[in-house]
C-alpha cells in the first residue's frame, strides 16, 4: 500500500485503485452473473458466486489488491510470526461474504445511508502508523456509471465521526444532503472502503442498470455474516490455491486452541 493511498484511505475512508481487472474479466463477470445475491434469507454459499465460475474465484486474491488488504485488514504481527518459521505467506484476513447488486434499473428512487458501526465487525482506528478495520469492501462496478445518474456514495471522512449520522440524512429517496459525494468509478476500478464509513446508493436515474459487485472481508479473528464459507467444498476446484482456500477459512481457524 502507498503511502499516497493509506494517507487517502484515513483520511477519505476509501481508495479507488484503477483498471484492477482487464476487460476480459469484466466481461466474463458480466455473462456469469446468476442471480442477485443481496436477498433475504441470503442465497446460500453452495449457491453462490464462488461456484458460478472461475473468474468468481480469481477475485478472492488479486494480486493487486491482496497487499493492501494486508495493510488494511491484515495481521502484521502473525505475518512476522509466519516469515521468521518459513511457513507460506498466506493471508491473515479472510472473505466475509459476497454481495452483487442487480436489482437497481433506472427509476430507483435511492437507498438508506448505513455504516459507521463502532462496534466488533465494523470498526477504524489508527494506531502505531497503521490502519486498524473491520469489514472492509471490496467494489467492482461492471458497467459504465455516469455524472449524477447514481450509484456508490458516502460521506468522506465519516469513518472517523464520533456522533451519529443524523436521522433526516438517512434516506436518500428523501434527498441528498450536501455532504454525501458520489465516488465515480469506471469498469475495472476498484473502489475499496471500510463500512466503518457511512455509505449507501444513490437515485439511478440512467437507461443501464447497476450491476455492483461486492467482496467484503474481515480480519481473520472476525466476523459480521453468520454463514462462513466452507474451505473444503471448493477444493475440489483446479484454480483454488492455498491462499485462495484460506480466504474460505471459518473466524480464527488458525488459532492453535481454539475450542472445537
Amino acid at each position: 500500500m502507498s503511502p499516497e493511498q493509506k494517507y487517502l484511505f484515513d483520511v477519505l475512508g476509501y481508495i479507488v485503485v484503477p483498471d484492477v481487472l482487464s476487460a476480459e474479466q469484466i466481461d466474463r463477470l458480466r455473462t456469469t452473473i446468476q442471480a442477485p445475491t443481496e436477498q433475504f434469507p441470503p442465497v446460500p454459499q453452495t449457491e453462490g458466486p464462488l461456484h458460478w465460475d472461475a473468474i468468481w474465484r480469481d477475485l478472492l486474491d488479486l494480486p493487486v489488491l491482496a497487499p493492501i488488504l494486508e495493510n488494511l485488514i491484515g495481521n502484521p504481527e502473525l505475518l512476522s510470526a509466519r516469515a521468521k518459521r518459513h511457513d507460506s505467506p498466506l493471508p491473515t484476513y479472510r472473505l466475509d461474504h459476497i454481495n452483487v447488486h442487480t436489482h437497481v434499473t433506472n427509476g430507483f428512487a435511492g437507498g438508506q445511508l448505513h455504516g459507521g458501526w463502532a462496534g466488533t465487525s465494523g470498526f477504524y482506528r489508527f494506531a502505531n502508523n497503521s490502519l486498524y478495520n473491520g469489514l472492509t469492501t471490496v467494489s467492482f462496478e461492471l458497467y459504465d456509471t455516469h455524472p449524477n445518474g447514481g450509484g456508490f456514495a458516502c460521506i468522506p471522512g465519516s469513518h472517523k465521526a464520533n456522533l451519529d449520522l443524523p436521522a433526516g440524512w438517512q434516506d436518500l429517496t428523501k434527498g441528498v444532503h450536501d455532504c454525501v459525494s458520489r465516488i465515480a468509478a469506471k469498469p475495472g476500478d476498484a473502489i475499496i472502503f471500510t463500512e466503518a464509513l457511512i455509505h449507501g446508493t444513490l437515485p439511478w436515474t440512467v437507461n443501464d442498470p447497476r450491476s455492483t459487485v461486492f467482496y467484503k472481508f474481515s480480519p481473520h479473528t472476525l466476523s459480521w455474516s453468520a454463514d462462513f464459507f466452507a474451505a473444503a467444498d471448493f477444493s475440489a476446484y483446479a484454480d483454488m490455491d492455498a491462499r485462495k482456500l484460506a480466504l474460505l477459512e471459518k473466524p480464527n481457524a488458525r488459532y492453535p486452541r481454539r475450542p472445537r
